[in-house]
């Protein structure tokens, strides 16, 4: 028999800063764009009917645009 309780949506939120950084790949130093310091950026996590908050401070001299990829689920299996 499987019991479940109904998980209460939450209020995910983050802060994501966008800078250039230097990164120095085989002596050869390049400008990348990142994510609170980090390329990739962090991973957002969230369950269904969650509301995500995304509140995103640029720091580059351009536009940027953002977009996500992939969608992991994490199944949870519970045994009698």
């Amino acid at each position: 028999m499987f019991l479940s309780s109904p998980a209460e949506a939450a209020v995910r939120k983050y802060q994501f800063d966008i800078r250039v950084k230097n990164v120095s790949r085989l002596c050869h130093a390049k400008p990348i764009v990142t994510v609170n310091g980090r390329f990739p950026g962090p991973t957002v996590y969230a369950r269904e009917e969650d509301r995500v908050l995304v509140n995103v401070t640029n720091y580059v001299q351009y536009n940027i645009s953002s977009h996500w990829h992939g969608n992991s689920k994490i199944q949870a299996l519970k045994r009698l």
